[in-house]
């Protein structure tokens, strides 16, 4: 069944929708009831696989649960224990579990035919392949003869789900493994094949849904992934770009088009921070199953690229919205936005727009594409004055599909705002809305332009208070047809502005007007019919969800990521506070390759009597910059910050040094480094706190990194990577004028691995040694071409692990 056609028609040579009085208040008309992908009647009942998957070769091992087996080839680490091999299957049977019988998702092609699904140890001589190196990845895969979907898995996710596992970032390992088991499970779908930038987006939403669905009480709806912070605070780079607003001017295709740039063999940054991993987000597909249907998700996996390989096309077709009413989403969705009238997930964007907000995006790493001006982030669009009209910054105009908010002042006494777009671009619309005082959005209605140099004009009554006198201008692009029109990702679609009635002027685009928002009101389940022009007596007045500390989401499971998708802070940058107690804390820290982290202890009820409360938890974890500022923005795993190398909040990248964060409960905070960005012997500084009702107490921290053990009898043993226990005892090491012979003894037969790092905790070479016998052994490194430097060995087997580091000097 199709949607209802919408009554249009044409004024001022632009298209309205519906017929209403002019200047009130719109209500968005409700979308099809069946845009789903119903699993059953399209793919059947599955039930529970028996059987093991024999098509890939190199397998010598495997283990399974209900739903998954894990298979391992003959180089299997000694770190894959089995103990952490049931862990990861039984986390796959739970969370798939709930994705398949409470959500309705069916499991992927293997289980469909009998197999279990499949985990591939990458890296231990599996058709899923991987060198013999410290691989510390993990991914959606496709092996065997029936190039079946399965995830492969390096030793550092697997290890990670071991409860001994002392890895910092483990449980966000553990989550990310699901992120690729959900890769897999979503091929199993037709339209899945050639998902381009939805294969993330839409996997990392319905992430963030399981999770939500299971907590009943609402509190994980402050989960949303740090990545979603691109659509909320860029709103003109189009719905569908891969890697955002790139360093020439231009947008990310939705399969990566633009984003690979050489200079000869040489790959050049096109990619701005944040901005880059603009695929990942999911705040489009939230708006989605919030204001479409739960299952339209689901309806694009189920649907889309057959006759087109893009998401909105895929609307586009017949049996979905069709033309006018995708156009219709595209503005709603921006609008929407505008207002963050996003139900549940509206605070959590608030907190994604507080953290980023007057932050600077430019080139992620060099060498980059060019020289670009640093933009200071922001969800609005600075306007300058031209005669009569109002004219956007160029740089920042809407890409396809994307949208300019120009914040606009009140005048005093107006019951009724208007204004003008004349389109510059075809396809441009234009609305008016704002947040009320008492919390509802009002929106006017929309006005689409389809031919460039076109006027229309819209108009909205002040039936109610505008929150801070300011209402907004949504310019929107409506374009959507990206097959056999791929260069329009080059384009920026211009405008101009003109204030008609009862407005003054464009407002500051830097400041957060969204702030001061209520985000609470009687919002509407999908398909009821409402008027956000209500009476005050029906807004919402429950207190807002207390937030919950989730683990984000990413593709490769290796990195530690900025944790702004796990702050839960919701109060501003900045916090006002007098200093009441300063503590000096120093520490050392032992180099490591895998963000491992030292515990030092802080008095927690000493401070709580400081700042005048009865519990710590009460307060506020901070941290002071270099130039006085105090700020709760969370950068790692809050409450926590990344620092960079003079002592200033920064986000996880190339400009992070240390890190620390508390452990409330514990009364402890945990301070750890960024691998290779280290050396020995460096000594940092950075200062975090407590605040609370206008009081601050500050931890000033001294951090030395080191690699060598405190005990002076330790000699050279250090402290590198995990497990390390007491002096080494099985390792001894000596330089013959570059070579470096390892002496090593077991006392069983065990496997070996042997590794050589540089002085700031970098790998340099990887050896799987294999299975050796009980008794002495030698290994020789090559360093007859190496920098004369201090490097570090590392033996490792099943029964112990050691470290010793050594100067060659040649």
């Amino acid at each position: 069944m199709h949607v209802k056609s919408l009554l249009s028609f044409c004024i001022l040579g632009g298209i309205s929708f519906g017929i209403a009085a002019t200047g009130d208040a719109y209500n968005w008309p409700s979308y099809r009831s069946d845009l789903d992908y119903d699993t059953r009647s399209n793919i059947g009942v599955i039930n529970p696989p028996t059987k093991f998957s024999t098509d890939c070769d190199g397998v010598t091992g495997q283990k399974a649960g209900k739903w998954w087996a894990f298979y391992w080839g003959n180089d299997r680490d000694p770190r894959v224990t089995d103990e952490a091999i049931d862990s990861l299957l039984a986390k796959y049977d739970r969370d798939f579990g709930f994705l398949r019988d409470t959500m309705g998702w069916a499991p992927d092609r293997r289980a469909q035919n009998g197999y279990y699904s499949a985990v591939y140890y990458y890296g231990s001589g599996t058709c899923a392949g991987g060198a013999k190196t410290d691989t510390t990845g993990g991914w959606q895969t496709n092996v065997g003869s029936n190039y079946y979907e399965a995830v492969a898995a390096s030793f550092y996710p697997v290890y990670s789900f071991n409860p001994s596992c002392p890895y910092h970032d483990k449980v966000a390992q553990q989550d990310a493994m699901v992120h690729e088991g959900i890769h897999s499970m979503t091929k199993a779908y037709p339209g899945a094949q050639n998902a381009h930038w939805f294969q993330e987006g839409g996997n990392t939403w319905i992430q963030q849904e399981m999770a939500a669905q299971r907590d009943k009480s609402g509190n994980w709806h402050s989960g949303m992934g740090f990545l979603n912070a691109g659509a909320v605070i860029a709103p003109f780079v189009p719905i569908e770009s891969y890697s955002g607003w790139l360093l020439d001017g231009s947008f990310g295709g939705p399969d990566a088009a633009g984003v690979g740039v050489y200079n000869g063999s040489t790959q050049l940054c096109n990619w701005r921070n944040l901005l880059g991993g603009y695929q990942y987000g999911n705040v489009f597909p939230t708006f989605l199953g919030e204001w479409v249907g739960k299952g339209a998700v689901r309806w694009i996996y189920g649907n889309a690229y057959g006759k087109t390989n893009y998401l909105l096309e895929t609307f586009a077709l017949d049996k979905g919205l069709g033309d006018q009413n995708t156009r219709r989403l595209i503005m709603e969705y921006r609008a929407r936005l505008a207002l963050l009238d996003m139900k549940l997930w509206s605070e959590n964007m608030r907190t994604l727009l507080n953290d980023n907000f007057g932050g600077v995006a430019k080139a992620e790493w060099s060498p980059s594409n060019g020289t670009v001006d640093p933009w200071t982030m922001t969800p609005y669009q600075t306007m300058t004055k031209n005669g009569e009209w109002l004219v956007p910054e160029s740089s920042t105009t809407p890409g396809w599909s994307g949208a300019n908010i120009v914040p606009l002042t009140v005048q005093n006494g107006a019951n009724t705002v208007s204004v003008t777009l004349k389109a510059l671009g075809e396809n441009m619309s234009v609305q008016l809305c704002y947040r009320a005082t008492d919390g509802t959005p009002v929106y006017s209605e929309p006005v689409q332009i389809k031919n460039s140099g076109s006027e229309s004009t819209t108009t909205l009554k002040l039936s109610k208070t505008p929150q801070s006198n300011v209402v907004f201008a949504v310019i929107c692009n409506t374009d959507y047809q990206y097959t056999g029109n791929e260069n329009i990702r080059t384009n920026h679609y211009n405008y101009n502005l003109k204030l008609v009635s009862g407005l003054s002027g464009a407002a500051d685009a830097h400041t957060k007007w969204y702030n001061d928002f209520q985000l609470k009101y009687d919002w509407p389940e999908i398909g009821n019919n409402y008027s956000p022009d209500v009476s005050s007596s029906s807004v919402k007045q429950s207190s807002s969800s207390s937030a919950k500390s989730s683990s984000s989401v990413k593709s490769s499971s290796s990195q530690k990521v900025s944790s702004s998708s796990m702050t839960s802070s919701s109060s501003s940058a900045l916090i006002e506070g007098s200093v009441v107690k300063t503590y000096e804390i120093s520490t050392e820290l032992p180099i490591d390759d895998n963000y491992a982290a030292v515990n030092v202890q802080f008095d927690a009820a000493e401070i709580a009597q400081k700042l005048g409360i009865d519990n710590i938890s009460k307060a506020t974890f901070i941290a002071k910059e270099s130039n006085g500022n105090i700020t709760a923005k969370y950068t790692a795993l809050a409450p926590g910050h990344w620092f960079d190398n003079q002592g200033n909040v920064t986000d996880w990248g190339e400009n992070a040094y240390v890190f620390g964060e508390a452990k409330i409960e514990s009364a402890e905070i945990a301070i750890g480094h960024y691998p290779n960005h280290v050396k020995n012997g460096e000594i940092y500084r950075f200062t975090q706190g407590f605040n609370y009702n206008g009081k601050t107490v500050l931890l000033n921290m001294t951090v030395k990194i080191t690699n060598e053990k405190a005990n002076p009898d330790a000699g050279n043993t250090t402290a590198l990577t995990y497990g390390l226990k007491g002096l080494a005892s099985h390792l001894s090491l000596n330089n013959q004028a570059g070579l470096l012979e390892v002496n090593y003894t077991l006392d069983r037969n065990d496997f070996v691995k042997i590794s050589l790092f540089n002085g700031y905790g970098a790998l340099v070479s990887n050896q799987f040694i294999g299975k050796k016998s009980a008794g002495s052994h030698t290994f020789t490194f090559d360093l007859r071409q190496m920098p004369s430097t201090t490097y570090i060995v590392k033996i490792t087997s099943g029964a112990y692990r050691e470290a010793k580091s050594i100067t060659i000097a040649k």
